[in-house]
């Protein structure tokens, strides 16, 4: 098993003495500057219009639903409203652990 594990590391070192026979390629003229060019153009994209208008549709949509729960008709208070979603949601409002 030892000789098995020798000649494997003999192996990767034929290897790595491949790599450095590996030279740094010439890179083509303006290539940095084409690459970032291109970089620059993905914050040029527009949004369309069309999310622009269901945007701003949904955002007050959501603010006039806020406003509607806030001013709510005064016969039904904050704790009138928890205990309707308790009930609705059949949830008990003790605080017992163990339903005991």
């Amino acid at each position: 098993m030892y000789n098995r594990i020798i000649g494997y590391s003999m192996n990767i070192d034929d290897k790595l003495e491949a790599l450095k026979s590996i030279k740094q390629v010439e890179e083509p003229p303006f290539l940095l500057t084409r690459i970032k060019q291109q970089i620059e153009n993905l914050y040029e994209v527009e949004v369309p219009v069309r999310w622009k208008w269901a945007f701003a549709s949904t955002a007050i949509l959501i603010i006039a639903l806020n406003i509607t729960l806030l001013v709510s008709p005064e016969e039904k208070t904050i704790d009138n409203n928890v205990t309707e979603v308790v009930t609705a949601m059949q949830m008990t409002s003790s605080n017992s652990l163990y339903n005991d």
